[in-house]
C-alpha cells in the first residue's frame, strides 16, 4: 500500500488514469470527526454511512441517500442494481460532486470499495475512505490499488506483480483536515435555499374585476401607498409590453399572426407570467399586459371560472422551487426531467419523443426546441402522412418561436441528470433524451411518459389540471386541434385574438 511522502500535499500528484484514493486512518473511532462530516455535507461534498447490515447489493441505495435520493421510491420503481449504479453517476455528475466521503468504511467489503472508487472514476471525484477501525488495512488498500485484482493472486489479497496500479494515499486524520477544510460559513447556503416563504405578504387580497376596471378597482379599494406601489409595478410591465410588441412589427399582420401568438405564448411563460414569484404580482402583470396589448389591436383574455378558487395562483408555473427540490430527491432521472418538462410547457409528453440530447444545454440551463427550420423532422405523428399538411400542421417548438427556453436554475440539475444519464448510455448528440426502459434504442412513446410523469406527481404531491391519460373530448383543450401551439396559454385559459378591420382573429 503506497504511503503519501512526510511534507508532500496528495493533492499536488499529477494526475493518472484513476483518480486517487486516500485511505484516512482513524483507529480511535473521534467522535469530533462525525460532528465534522455533517458539517462538510453538501452536493458538492456527499458522505456515505454504509448500513450495518445489508446485502452485497445495497451499497448503491446508501449512495443515493447519501446524495439526497429517497431509495424507497427506487424501489417502488423496480429498478435494477446496475440502472440505480448509473442513475446514482448521472446525479452526482450533474450537481459536479467533487469529493465522496465514505464514513466508517471498514464496513465495506473490497469489491464494494473498489465499486465505490469506480464511480468516482466516472463522476471525477475523489474518494476519501475513513477506516475507523483498530484492524489492519492492508488488504483493503491492496485491492484498491490493484483494482480490484488482489483477490485473485491469493487468499491474503496480495497485490500482483504486473497490472495496473490505481494511485493510493494512505494518510492521517490531521491531514484529512488540513484538505478537505470546511466551507466558509460567510458563504454558506442555508438550509433550504430554495424555499420562499410567504411571497405574497406584500400584497392584500386584489380585486377580481377584468382588465378594462381592474387599475380603477384597485385604487378604490387599496390604500393609497399600497396602490402607488401596486401603480408602479402595472406601468413598468405595460412598458415592457409595448417594448414586446415593438419586436414584433410585422407580426400582426393576418398572415403572420399565428408568429405572434406563439412568441406572445413564449413571452408569457418564460419571462413574465411564469417566472412571477407570487400569485398576486402575476394577476398585476397579466392586468397590465392586458391593457396594454389592447392598445396595439390584441385582446388577450382570461376566463378565470374554470380554474377554480384562487384562480391567480395557476398563472405562475408549476415548476417552483419546492416542486424540483422534491424532484431531485426522485432517483430516475427520466421522471425527473420529463416531469421538469411538462410542468415548464403545461403540455402533454406527446412531442417529448422529438427531442434529442443535442437539444439540451450540458448544464441544463437551456432548452434549445426546434424551429421552423426543422420542421421535416418534427411533424405530429397524426398529420405527418397527410400530403395538403400547412405549416400550422406542425408543431417544432412548444410554442416557442426562437427554439430557445430558459429553465429555471433550480431546474437545472434535474435536465443535466437525463443528459448525462443518457450519454452514459451511449447516446450521441443526436439520440433521443426520453426512450423506452426495455429497448434504449427506441423512443419513448407518449402513454409511457404520461404515466411516469402522472406517478411522478402524484409522488410528489401535485395534480396538473391540464394533463390525463384519455384523449381530450372537447375542443380548445390541450393538445387538441391542428395547432396546438399555445399549450402554457391554454393551460391558463388565455387566448389571444388580433383584432383588425374585418373582426378577423387567431
Amino acid at each position: 500500500m503506497t504511503e503519501a511522502l512526510p511534507g508532500t500535499d496528495p493533492l499536488s500528484l499529477p494526475a493518472r488514469p484513476w483518480r486517487t484514493v486516500y485511505l484516512v486512518t482513524d483507529a480511535f473511532d473521534e467522535v469530533t470527526l462525525t460532528r465534522r462530516l455533517a458539517a462538510l455535507e453538501s452536493a458538492q461534498c456527499i458522505v456515505v454511512r454504509p448500513t450495518p447490515v445489508r446485502s452485497a447489493s445495497d451499497l448503491v441505495w446508501d449512495v443515493l441517500t447519501a446524495a439526497g435520493k429517497n431509495p424507497a421510491a427506487a424501489r417502488t420503481q423496480r429498478m435494477t442494481i446496475g440502472s440505480a449504479w448509473v442513475a446514482a453517476a448521472a446525479w452526482l455528475t450533474a450537481a459536479r460532486t467533487a469529493h465522496i466521503v465514505v464514513e466508517r468504511g471498514h464496513r465495506l467489503s473490497e469489491r464494494e470499495a473498489v465499486r465505490l472508487a469506480e464511480l468516482a472514476d466516472t463522476v471525477d471525484a475523489t474518494l476519501w475512505l475513513i477506516w475507523s477501525s483498530p484492524r489492519d488495512a492492508t488488504t483493503m488498500g491492496n485491492a484498491l490499488e490493484s483494482l480490484g485484482n488482489s483477490r485473485l493472486h491469493g487468499r491474503r489479497g496480495r497485490l500482483p506483480t504486473t497490472g495496473p496500479r490505481r494511485p493510493l494515499r494512505a494518510i492521517h486524520l490531521d491531514d484529512f483536515y488540513r484538505l478537505l477544510p470546511l466551507p466558509d460559513p460567510a458563504t454558506s447556503l442555508p438550509p433550504n435555499p430554495d424555499d420562499d416563504p410567504a411571497p405574497d405578504d406584500d400584497w392584500p387580497a386584489l380585486p377580481d374585476a377584468d382588465f378594462p376596471l381592474f387599475l380603477a378597482a384597485c385604487r378604490r379599494r387599496l390604500a393609497a401607498d399600497t396602490f402607488d406601489q401596486l401603480n408602479h409595478v402595472y406601468r413598468s410591465e405595460a412598458q415592457r409590453t409595448d417594448q414586446f410588441v415593438r419586436r414584433h412589427p410585422h407580426d400582426l399582420a393576418a398572415p403572420r399572426s399565428g408568429t405572434f401568438a406563439r412568441a406572445l405564448n413564449a413571452y408569457l411563460r418564460d419571462e413574465r407570467l411564469g417566472p412571477a414569484a407570487s400569485p398576486h404580482l402575476a394577476l398585476i402583470r397579466l392586468r397590465a399586459i392586458q391593457a396594454s396589448l389592447l392598445s396595439r389591436g390584441v385582446l388577450l383574455r382570461w376566463q378565470p371560472a374554470g380554474l377554480g378558487p384562487a384562480p391567480a395562483g395557476h398563472l405562475p408555473t408549476w415548476l417552483t422551487p419546492t416542486v424540483c427540490r422534491a424532484l431531485r430527491a426522485t432517483v430516475a432521472t427520466d421522471a425527473a426531467a420529463a416531469t421538469v418538462l411538462s410542468l415548464l410547457l403545461s403540455a402533454a409528453p406527446d412531442r417529448f419523443a422529438h427531442v434529442l440530447c443535442r437539444n439540451v444545454d450540458e448544464d441544463g440551463h437551456y432548452l434549445y426546441l426546434p424551429t421552423f427550420s426543422d420542421n421535416a423532422a418534427y411533424l405530429r405523428t397524426d398529420w405527418a402522412a397527410e400530403i395538403d399538411r400547412r405549416e400550422e400542421d406542425e408543431c417544432p417548438s412548444y410554442g416557442h418561436t426562437t427554439g430557445k427556453t430558459p429553465l429555471p436554475p433550480y431546474a437545472a440539475e434535474i435536465l443535466a441528470a437525463q443528459l448525462a444519464h443518457r450519454r452514459a448510455e451511449g447516446s450521441g448528440t443526436r439520440g433521443h433524451l426520453f426512450v423506452n426502459y426495455k429497448d434504449p434504442s427506441l423512443a419513448a412513446t407518449e402513454r409511457t411518459l404520461t404515466e411516469l410523469i402522472l406517478r411522478t406527481c402524484r409522488r410528489i404531491g401535485i395534480h396538473p389540471h391540464w394533463l390525463h391519460r384519455g384523449a381530450c373530448r372537447e375542443d380548445q383543450q390541450i393538445g387538441t386541434g391542428p395547432t396546438p401551439h399555445t399549450d402554457w396559454m391554454t393551460a391558463r385559459h388565455l387566448t389571444a385574438t388580433v383584432l383588425d378591420d374585418q373582426g378577423g382573429g387567431l
